[in-house]
């Protein structure tokens, strides 16, 4: 099974991310894709440096919190699996948001059928969430309620500190 089928896998819930490979390269590949499917997603929005500047703010935040949550319960040696499914899932994201992300930037708040392309997008949030909370529940060995927290917890990090460092954007 090839590292896109895992992947897949993982986002259905049926494969944890001890199912990819343990290859450094692998992460830096998924890396990679994350910040260009991230970078094409935010340009909709915001300029390309800022998108790239709100994109490696966000990779070394998902890396620190990776690594504190597996150094917290002993478990240090998951974290390029760890971290390679969660590149992979965001870059499969960012990639599913494009669409949506433009059709809603390209919106008035008014106009008709902003509710739904809205809707649509809060179902991918939502979706997303789910499976990084999958993730994170294979990678600490931990129930689904606490990987839902510790995912929670994450977004919320992610926002507040990219509305601290990079203020409106």
């Amino acid at each position: 099974m090839g590292v896109a089928q895992r992947l897949l896998a993982i986002m259905l819930l049926r494969a944890g991310p001890q199912h990819l490979p343990y290859s450094l390269s692998l992460l830096g590949t998924l890396t990679i894709l994350y910040l260009g499917s991230g970078a094409v997603v935010l340009a909709a929005s915001v300029s390309v440096g800022q998108a790239i500047a709100n994109l490696v703010l966000d990779v070394a935040l998902l890396y620190a919190f990776c690594y504190v949550c597996l150094s917290l319960v002993r478990l240090t040696a998951r974290f390029v699996q760890m971290v390679s499914a969660l590149m992979g899932i965001g870059a499969v994201y960012h990639l599913l948001a494009w669409p949506i992300f433009v059709q809603l930037q390209n919106m008035q708040p008014t106009e008709q059928g902003v509710t739904i392309i809205a809707l649509l997008m809060l179902g991918l949030i939502s979706w997303q969430v789910l499976v990084f909370a999958h993730i994170f529940r294979h990678a600490l060995q931990i129930s689904m309620l606490r990987g839902l927290i510790l995912s929670f917890g994450y977004l919320f990090l992610s926002i507040a500190a990219a509305e601290i460092i990079f203020p409106g954007s």
